[in-house]
Parts: structure tokens; sequence; C-alpha cells
């Protein structure tokens, strides 16, 4: 017989139970009596049955399974962030023993959530409204790096404010005046904060911003090869560049290579993420480090404990780090 065909009922039949102990018995009850367990799974084997995952959902059980959603971004399996988040919540599942269904938003809301048993979104981009249904259809969820002021839902983020304000007084601190920041795609609130304490450094300490203090990129090395062209021909060039992610700042580096810019003597630049794979002949970037491995393991903590128990929102903030390394140099 076909397993896809058996059916809870005959399983219940042939180990001599009701099907209410069957059902409790896929759904890891603890209250199974052991001469049960044991008849239970002698006829699963013996019939090859394999419970619909839907089922299970919909007789309250547990899948073991968590989702994690990420938009679909350009350039989003060449992201150190991407994939760096996709590795470390699937090692935070591991840990414990729980399976991870990864989708990627692209444009269509096609996740099923009878799939899992809860849900980590890695930001929002255009997929707000996914978020609402996801939460309408009473499906446990976790934001990562984004705030969700305005909504009764769990997150973790990163003080992206201040993380772009420390890395901008760094270098206002070695007598840089005139900095440009690279900014990210300003639909993303993590590059719209980055924007906001670049911008509240050089206020703070009395430095007035140019018409071209902020560039924005959308994250492309693209698209910042042809801002640096355009900053580079003018009369006056920037003295340091603070840039929105660690791909940007590589970028960067790889221009100022090419027009025989010497790092850090005429050029100071710091990056955003803390890319281990970001080096510039021998030097290592400076850049403001994301705790992005400690927002996993806190995004799989909050909502296996609000699977297990129903809690009110948390919401977590993680401070980033500065790491000073070899491309910021005092500007003489």
């Amino acid at each position: 017989m076909s397993s896809s065909k058996v059916t809870i009922k005959e399983v219940a039949k042939m180990a001599g139970v009701s099907i209410a102990t069957v059902s409790r018995y896929i759904n890891k009850s603890l209250h199974l009596r052991e001469e049960n367990r044991r008849k239970i799974e002698k006829a699963i084997k013996e019939l090859d049955y394999r419970p619909l995952v839907y089922a299970r959902r919909l007789a309250g059980g547990r899948l073991n399974t968590f989702g994690l959603i990420i938009p679909g971004y350009q350039g989003i399996f060449y992201s150190f962030y991407a994939l760096k988040i996709i590795r470390e919540v699937a090692a935070a599942l591991d840990e414990k023993e729980i399976d991870m269904h990864l989708n990627i938003y692209r444009d269509r809301d096609i996740f099923n959530s009878s799939l899992v048993d809860g849900v980590i979104m890695a930001d929002l981009i255009d997929n707000k409204d996914q978020l609402l249904r996801l939460k309408k259809e009473g499906t446990p969820l976790v934001v990562i790096n984004r705030k969700l002021s305005d909504e009764d839902i769990n997150f973790v983020a990163v003080d992206n404010h201040k993380g772009a304000y420390e890395a901008t007084e760094f270098l206002i601190d070695h007598g840089h005046k005139n900095i440009v920041h690279l900014a990210g795609d300003t639909e993303v609130q993590c590059a719209c904060q980055r924007i906001d304490g670049f911008k509240a450094a050089l206020k703070k300490n009395g430095i007035k911003e140019r018409p071209n203090s902020v560039c924005l990129t959308n994250f492309s090395r693209a698209r910042a090869r042809e801002e640096l062209d355009k900053l580079f021909s003018s009369k006056e060039f920037p003295t340091a560049i603070f840039c929105c992610s660690d791909e940007v700042a590589s970028e960067v580096l790889n221009f100022a290579d090419e027009n025989s810019i010497e790092i850090p003597e005429q050029l100071s630049v710091i990056g955003f993420d803390d890319n281990p794979n970001i080096s510039f002949q021998n030097m290592m970037l400076t850049t403001v480090r994301q705790p992005l491995t400690r927002m996993a393991k806190e995004a799989v903590k909050i909502l296996k404990q609000n699977i297990d128990k129903e809690l009110p929102s948390q919401k977590v903030i993680l401070e980033p780090k500065l790491v000073i390394r070899d491309t910021v140099g005092f500007q003489k």
C-alpha cells in the first residue's frame, strides 16, 4: 500500500488503539503509555505511514519547522548579510533540533504558513502586507533587522543610528571634515537610520552638510562606482567615505587602487557589517560590526518561546561595535 494513501484510522486499527491516541503519538505527547507507543511505532513502520503536515498543523500539533523569509533584493545570493543570516538562523535551529523552511520573497506572497510552526522574517522590503497576513493568521512571528514600534510584533534589530554616528565621529576625530556617506536603499529602514546617524554626527560636531554628503547606492557596487566617478571628478573630493556596507566599501577600495589614491593617507574608508572577506593590499577594513549571530539566536529563542507559550511582544535592540583596523588615517 502507498504510504500517501495510508490513513491515521488504519494505523489506529492495526495498533489496536484510538485515533486520538495515534494523534497524541504523532504530536509527541508525553502523556502516552509505553505499551501504546510501541504498538503505534510498529504499525507505522509496517504500513509506512507518513502523516500529512497540513493535518498535523490543523490538529494543533507541532511540525518542528520554522520558516525564514528573506526579501529577494538584487544580488541577494552574493550578499554577506543575507548569507550570514541564513547560516546563523540555520545553525541556531540546528542546536534546538528544529528544521528550517527557507523562502525568498519576490513580488508575490506565496508563503504557506501551514508548513511551519512560526516564522522569522529577515527585514521587510515591499512585503509588510505579507507580515500582516501572517499575523492575522495567528502565525508566531519575529522580524529581524527592523524596528516595528507601531506593531505588536516581536523584533530583534541593530542600533544602526548609533553605529553610523560612531563611525562618522571616528572620522571627524581624525580631522576629516569633507566626509561622504555612500548610503543604501532608502526603502530599507536600516539605510535610513544610518543616514540619520551620519547626519547627526556632522551636526553635533559643527560640520555643514555638502550637496553631495549623502550619495545613494542602493547597496549596489555598480551604483557606488557611478557615485565615486562623480565625486572624484569634482575639484574638491572627499578625504573620507563612510559606506552603507562592506561590499560598497570594497568597491571604494578597488576604485582607489585603480586611480592611485592611497589608503588611508589620501582617503579613509569605513564599512558596515564586518565581512571578514574584505581586505585591501594586506590592510583590513575599519567597519561597524553587526551582531548577526546574536541576532539570529535571539530571534530563534523568542520565536520558540512564543510558540511554547503566548507572551507579550519582545522588542530587542542590539548594540553594534566600531572595529578599528587599517583604513582610517589622520587628515593633515
